[in-house]
């Protein structure tokens, strides 16, 4: 038998099919990032989306498309995300990774109740499955506080947004925190549905992403030296400190609306305790 057809054969016994992380390249797609001059853009989604690129882990023609309140050109929203790359990305900054980026860049102004923007954004979006051939497959994140998420929703679906052609797909990813208590979460929960189905929804915490945060069962349970020992008998107390260095800085009004109990403490602190 050949090199090549063993390969082939070959599966990772470790491997769980559950596990969604990237194994190869991604398909034809797009991003599309709403509130994307917010800090969590910033530091966070576009830093990480130049990483993947640079990484050769997306397509050709990956496009990115921020929705924000600013009278921003296409140019203009490049050089944002050029500097946001800058400071925040994990991998060394390429010139001709970002010059292949930046072709596929896009920016449309708008609030969130303004039918003409999301009239621009699907001229956007199908703009950019003409001319960079994203097949119609667009994940739509909302980096929005949660007030919006219904209003946002109910606009991608009122623009047809929500739908792509036939045979292409449409996500949806929601931020932390979801709904301030049951009853508001369960009626944020219809409200999505009511536009994508249980599959297309993404609700996540960014902070689980982090490699520290993901370490922690593998440090616990594959580590000879701490494996035995890691539990109620040799355990004294656990102590989860949130240490930051940045601040408020540009998020007071939106810890003014969620407070920050609930944005940290209910979320990042308690899953770290429960891993831990």
């Amino acid at each position: 038998m050949s090199t090549s057809s063993l390969d082939a054969a070959w599966e990772n016994p470790l491997r769980d099919p559950r596990d969604r992380r990237l194994p190869r390249i991604a398909g034809p797609s797009g991003l599309v990032i709403f509130g994307v001059t917010g800090d969590l853009s910033r530091k966070k989604l576009m830093p990480a989306v130049y990483d993947l690129a640079n990484r050769g882990l997306l397509p050709p023609g990956f496009s990115l498309v921020g929705f924000a309140r600013r009278d921003w050109e296409d140019q203009d929203f490049a050089q944002v995300v050029h500097d946001a790359v800058r400071e925040h990305s994990r991998t060394p900054f390429r010139e001709e990774v970002w010059q292949q980026l930046a072709e596929g860049m896009r920016f449309v102004p708008g609030d969130f109740d303004d039918d003409a923007a999301f009239k621009q954004l699907r001229d956007a979006v199908e703009e950019l499955d003409s001319s960079r051939g994203t097949g119609g497959n667009f994940a739509f994140y909302l980096s929005v506080p949660p007030k919006f998420f219904p209003k946002v929703v109910e606009q991608l679906k009122k623009h047809g947004l929500a739908k792509g052609p036939e045979g292409s797909w449409r996500r949806a990813v929601i931020e932390k925190p979801f709904g301030h208590d049951l009853a508001s979460a369960q009626e944020l929960n219809a409200v999505v549905h009511d536009v994508f189905e249980p599959d297309q929804v993404f609700r996540i915490d960014h902070y689980l992403g982090k490699e520290t945060v993901q370490n922690i069962l593998a440090l616990r349970f594959a580590n000879t030296m701490f494996e035995p020992i890691w539990n109620r008998s040799y355990v004294d107390h656990v102590q989860i400190t949130m240490a930051e260095d940045i601040g408020i800085g540009g998020r007071a009004g939106y810890y003014d609306g969620i407070g920050a109990a609930r944005d940290v403490i209910q979320n990042h602190l308690l899953q770290l305790m429960a891993l831990t």
